[in-house]
């Protein structure tokens, strides 16, 4: 619902006039010059009074908004904190459960790759008794293959998107990042504020080249 907001009857009817009085005016000699120049100081008389007008209203609706929105994000904190600390202990979970599986997978690999080494040999061994020698050799020579077992996690139903991880990129070092960085980065360093944005890059960097992103002075995390 908006607030209805009116000038004085008589300023507004007079502000509303200026702008068809003055597509009338065309100076073509030092008296309608003059006209002009006086009728554009009483635009800006009328802009100075609009001013007047509405900047106190505007400065307490900003102050309003401002007290308004300070409670808005005080009261939000909390919450926004606890559900960072939940959100955190999720992740860290999953992160567990992820390492114990991958864990787990490595230990099956190794069983299943044994397993087929195992196999291998007992089928040389048969093959030499039998006295097929080059059958035995070409059995050892050939690549070891295996079905690599996965594991299953068994973890809740969530959203994920509540707990994706995301690769970001800290500075550590400045001095040594700095080294090799081309001049404008390093104009825009003098800014501390830039640190954040030259950051934020390096995260995109890093997401797009995986384990293949490097750089000086910088640290790889996942938050």
């Amino acid at each position: 619902m908006e607030t209805a907001i009116n000038l004085e009857p008589e300023v507004e009817s007079k502000a509303l006039a200026i702008p068809e009085q003055a597509k009338l005016i065309t100076v073509t000699d030092n008296e309608s010059m003059e006209r002009a120049n006086s009728f554009k100081l009483d635009i800006k008389e009328m802009i100075k009074s609009i001013d007047e007008f509405f900047k106190p209203m505007a400065d307490k609706a900003f102050q309003a908004h401002r007290a308004i929105t300070g409670k808005w994000n005080e009261t939000k904190k909390p919450l926004q904190d606890a559900d960072a600390h939940v959100t955190q202990q999720v992740k860290i979970y999953l992160a567990e459960v992820r390492r114990k599986q991958e864990e787990e997978e490595a230990r099956l690999r190794e069983e299943a790759r044994k397993a087929e080494e195992e196999r291998r040999l007992r089928e040389a061994e048969e093959l030499e008794k039998e006295g097929r020698q080059e059958e035995a050799e070409e059995a050892l020579s050939e690549p070891i293959t295996y079905v690599a077992p996965t594991v299953k996690l068994e973890i809740p139903k969530v959203d994920n998107r509540m707990y994706r991880t995301q690769t970001k990129v800290r500075v550590k070092d400045r001095a040594a990042f700095l080294k090799g960085c081309p001049p404008h980065t390093l104009l825009e360093c003098l800014n501390e504020a830039a640190w954040s944005t030259i950051e934020s890059g390096l995260s995109r960097k890093a997401k797009a080249l995986g384990k293949a992103f490097s750089m000086q002075g910088t640290e790889v995390y996942e938050a």
